[in-house]
């Protein structure tokens, strides 16, 4: 079992290596293989791509992102909000005349309805990527068309949690309550956790809370 020191370096070798983040300034520390990230990153993607890259070492049995997104120009709230916008327009799959965009200091949020968690997961991803963004709040409601008894949900995620990738034996439980989901039990690694979350992600289901811990080294 490496230290944590050896963890450090190795997540710290990735992130050089990688293409977006070699030019900046990330800090890591790590405890009891606990990782936590410091420093700046340019944009809220690459913080996203950081925290992915750190997650995937074995070694991670957590991660804590203290990364600060500092644009390399500064951009007005309200050109940010614009940008946000135009960004939205522009996607095929989201109802964008339903959804209200309000920034202050670069932080975007989200409000209004969507038809699906789909286009609800899209229109976070589309505004994260729009210039000025330091972070983005999703406030967006999915509006369920369909009453699903909450036991039978429960069920669906269970089986499509089986059919992922590393997940088939993990000792996961599902519990659907109105619009939340929570996830708890065991698995051996981070990415198995953060997997999961990933395919609850894909039902129409408002909250995720994932209590599942990470028991392995």
């Amino acid at each position: 079992m490496e230290n944590n020191q050896e963890l450090v370096n190795r997540i710290n070798q990735a992130l050089m290596d990688d293409d977006r983040l070699s030019g900046h300034s990330i800090r890591l520390s790590a405890f009891n293989g606990i990782v936590t990230m410091q420093g700046s990153v340019q944009s809220y993607r690459r913080k996203l791509a950081a925290h992915e890259i750190a997650a995937s070492f074995e070694g991670c049995r957590d991660l804590i992102n203290e990364l600060v997104v500092e644009p390399p120009s500064v951009v007005a709230d309200e050109e940010a909000a614009g940008y946000v916008r135009a960004a939205l327009s522009a996607h095929a799959d989201i109802t964008k005349e339903v959804i209200t965009v309000s920034v202050s200091n670069g932080r975007v949020t989200l409000n209004g309805h969507v038809s699906n968690e789909w286009e609800r997961t899209i229109a976070e991803d589309v505004a994260m990527s729009a210039r000025g963004v330091r972070s983005v709040q999703n406030l967006l409601v999915v509006s369920l068309v369909n009453e699903i008894e909450d036991q039978a949900l429960s069920l669906n995620i269970l089986e499509a949690l089986k059919w992922a990738r590393g997940l088939r034996d993990a000792k996961i439980q599902v519990a659907v309550v109105g619009d939340t989901a929570v996830l708890s039990g065991e698995v051996q690694q981070l990415w198995q956790k953060e997997t999961a979350y990933s395919v609850v992600r894909r039902f129409r289901i408002h909250k995720v809370r994932n209590d599942i811990q990470v028991v392995g080294q």
